[in-house]
């Protein structure tokens, strides 16, 4: 008779066990994981490596203007092929100084933009050239030197319209045509002790075909961009 209880005993035990197992859910596992991996391409603005003016004629960063080459005339996608280290500056004076931007073949179409900060003294400006066009607000413009003459500012690729454009590639390099061809002193003009002028320039791409970037978050972020170079 004991027997029978304790057998009994344990049979109601399991029975209570399993009912609490049920119930509580600890004997069902279930589990579920994921993994996505981004790979990125690297920006691809490639600096040009020919001269603007003679296409046919390698870029030599490396060899002083007087030996043939482009030292000092060259820096990244800036060429200034007229550019004379140590050229002399005075009142009354025009000095050859031609920024160039340009893109080599395969690189990703650009907006561009220039910011130039003239440290040269009182009485001296440039005179913009064509395709290229200050961005509001964002310009000094030079008195008395005439249409388009500036002091200094930021300025954009135009090609030919009215708001920033696009600089595409070819299978050849580009060039967006000079930003200006010389610097001029006025008769009065006071020159500074260490005279100097620094061109910057910003190119902003897409970052996918699929993207859409328009010319004024081009420009707001060369706004942005030029405050930091002031």
């Amino acid at each position: 008779m004991e027997k029978t209880k304790k057998r009994t005993g344990l049979i109601v035990a399991l029975v209570l066990c399993l009912a609490l197992a049920a119930v509580g859910g600890v004997m069902a596992w279930y589990a579920s994981q994921s993994s996505l991996t981004n790979t990125f391409a690297v920006g691809n603005i490639k600096p040009p490596t020919t001269d603007p003016d003679q296409p046919e004629k390698p870029l030599k960063p490396e060899v002083k203007p007087e030996e043939g080459g482009h030292q000092g005339q060259v820096n990244g996608n800036i060429v200034e092929d007229k550019w004379v280290e140590g050229s002399k500056l005075t009142a009354g004076s025009h000095v050859a100084k031609n920024p160039n931007i340009g893109l080599a073949p395969k690189s990703d179409a650009a907006y561009v933009f220039a910011y130039v900060k003239n440290d040269l003294g009182s009485g001296t400006y440039f005179t913009l050239k064509d395709h290229w066009k200050p961005v509001a607000g964002q310009a000094t413009e030079h008195a008395t030197g005439g249409a388009q003459a500036y002091e200094g500012g930021l300025f954009m690729y135009v090609a030919d319209g009215a708001e920033a454009a696009m600089l595409q590639p070819s299978t050849t390099d580009v060039w967006t045509g000079e930003l200006f061809s010389e610097v001029v002193a006025d008769p009065n003009a006071s020159i500074a002790g260490s005279p100097t002028m620094t061109v910057s320039c910003y190119m902003v791409a897409k970052s996918n075909a699929s993207e859409v970037l328009s010319a004024k978050d081009a420009t707001d972020a060369a706004i942005a961009w030029a405050a930091s170079q002031k």
